[in-house]
């Protein structure tokens, strides 16, 4: 029997955009303009590095830019004012994508309540407000506003609480195995897993995800479909 979905919750980073797109953008203007790198072969050697050490995201900045700054120091400036204009800059490389527009409004019409739960800075308000987002749900948790990180349990059920929904009738949508999903089923909610053909990781074996959507807009008629099945 299909699991009733009365809401849905997603990430935002790699789910609701693409943030390794916008992060490349970002490199590809840093190396240009702020490390001067005119030559074509050695601009696109080092847009490379950059984005391999950026990890998806997941490496500290400060560990990054240190890094940056290491191997280019004739950039003159120290880490904390680099970091400062990356998220700046970085901001000017974000835009709202079509598809998240139009799975998200058609959420809206079809009255299906949802929500954001991101890791990161309060500066991640900034690219709700950047892709729209903002208008579209109040229910946001930023994990350094709320106080605690996927996939702590907390974060989670209080997300839930502010749809007014079950967790186990909440799908969660995300792009991170360990924190998205993991999070989430640990907490009884459904997941989806935007996996963008990569494997499932072998040391979460123990579960797998609820469904496995091949973009984000396979994700609307599975919910409009649990919702009417059990409504």
């Amino acid at each position: 029997m299909s699991k009733k979905i009365t809401a849905i919750l997603f990430d935002l980073d790699d789910t609701l955009y693409s943030r390794d797109k916008a992060f490349r953008s970002w490199a590809v203007w840093f190396v240009r303009n702020q490390l001067l790198i005119e030559d074509e072969l050695r601009h696109a050697a080092v847009v490379e590095g950059i984005v391999r050490m950026d990890e998806h995201g997941y490496a500290p900045r400060e560990a990054l830019f240190a890094r940056i700054m290491e191997e280019h120091p004739a950039l003159g400036i120290d880490v904390a004012q680099c970091i400062a204009t990356y998220r700046e800059q970085f901001m000017r490389h974000i835009s709202p994508e079509e598809e998240t527009t139009r799975v998200l409004h058609a959420l809206v019409d079809a009255g299906i309540p949802f929500g954001i739960v991101t890791n990161g800075p309060v500066v991640q308000q900034h690219k709700l407000e950047r892709l729209g987002l903002d208008c579209l749900t109040s229910c946001v948790f930023i994990s350094e506003v709320f106080g605690s990180r996927k996939p702590d349990a907390g974060i989670f059920l209080a997300a839930a609480s502010c749809l007014k929904a079950e967790p186990a009738e909440v799908l969660f949508v995300g792009d991170n195995p360990a924190t998205d999903l993991l999070g989430a089923y640990g907490v009884g909610m459904q997941t989806a897993w935007l996996s963008y053909g990569r494997e499932w990781p072998t040391h979460l074996a123990h579960f797998s995800p609820d469904f496995t959507p091949a973009n984000l807009s396979d994700v609307l008629p599975l919910v409009v479909e649990r919702t009417k099945e059990t409504g």
